[in-house]
């Protein structure tokens, strides 16, 4: 009773903070072969509520990527940051050069001065043909999504059994990760504190470093979404698919080039991946028993055997060469 009692004490919590806090997706990078690069969306939000005699609409932010500045401007408009004069928040390829990022993970943070309010983030750059692994986080990595969400705050990982341990060793065979969850922008900084510090070092085995992808709508509207309507696979698809196009080109025109395996645990996980163009045989849905089921031929296995078959399930592309270097 008191678990209980405590869950709709951090939910209620979480709803009445949101107006207060800020957050950010991480942002995908692709340098393709051609020499171009191309990236998924810049989303951030700023809380909507700063002060009570102060508007955050129309605040400029300024962006930096390695504690560097970038050339192009943004400002607040309804809670979130737009570039000035776009309607669409991607950068071209000049721009994206011109930020001067380091293979794998880079620091970025939005800077409202006159708010005096510090929003970070991360950018990841990757290489053309390098190969995705996508998975959920609440009920996929977690045991379940209530555990996911309340167990951290006690200090317990409440993971599935060898879950870091698979990801561990496919990260190690060259696969990048993708976290992708139906949390709100203001749950980055507990989301990322689960991933990258209660599940690192368990055994030996740590979580693998990645982008992190959350729904750009409030914690109400977030949970909502996912309990009530029972429809975040519309969004989850539409961020799949934002990420898929920024490797896409004459080299990568099918998803299945990029996007190799996708992990989830509810019908929702499996709409969103199959809405996306993932093929149903790369899809994996995991119950609260731990129990892993191939969408495509519906065989049964568990992370812990497919531990013992990783070198098989994904074969080992760390030591390949990118074919083009820009």
């Amino acid at each position: 009773m008191l678990f209980f009692v405590f869950t709709f004490l951090i939910v209620t919590v979480q709803a009445i903070d949101e107006v207060l806090r800020n957050g950010a997706n991480d942002v995908v990078v692709v340098r393709r072969f051609d020499g171009s690069y191309a990236s998924s969306r810049w989303e951030g939000q700023f809380g909507k509520l700063h002060s009570p005699f102060q508007s955050r609409e129309g605040e400029e932010v300024h962006l930096f990527v390695n504690n560097v500045p970038a050339r192009q401007r943004m400002e607040i408009k309804g809670g979130s940051v737009i570039f000035k004069g776009s309607s669409e928040n991607y950068m071209t390829s000049k721009e994206l050069i011109e930020l001067n990022l380091n293979p794998g993970l880079n620091r970025g943070k939005f800077i409202a001065k006159g708010l005096d309010i510090v929003i970070r983030f991360s950018v990841f750059l990757y290489q053309e043909d390098d190969k995705l692994v996508i998975t959920d986080i609440d009920g996929t990595i977690s045991q379940s999504d209530v555990k996911g969400h309340i167990m951290p705050f006690f200090g317990w990982t409440a993971e599935h059994k060898k879950v870091v341990e698979l990801f561990h060793k496919i990260n190690d065979q060259g696969y990048k990760f993708i976290y992708l969850s139906a949390r709100s922008f203001s749950q980055d900084g507990e989301t990322k504190d689960y991933l990258f510090e209660l599940l690192q070092d368990l055994d030996g085995y740590s979580l693998p470093q990645g982008p992190v992808m959350l729904s750009p709508h409030p914690f109400i509207s977030s949970l909502l979404t996912e309990v009530v309507k029972k429809n975040p696979h519309e969004e989850k698809a539409e961020t799949i698919l934002d990420i898929w196009r920024a490797f896409d080109n004459t080299n990568m025109n099918n998803i299945m080039d990029t996007i190799v395996t996708a992990y989830g645990n509810k019908e929702t996980d499996v709409a969103a991946y199959v809405n996306a163009g993932i093929d149903k045989n790369k899809i994996y849905i995991v119950d609260s028993q731990g129990h892993l089921v191939n969408i495509g031929s519906g065989a049964v296995s568990s992370y812990g055997e497919q531990v013992n078959s990783v070198h098989n399930l994904y074969p080992n592309i760390s030591h390949m060469k990118h074919s083009k270097q820009v």
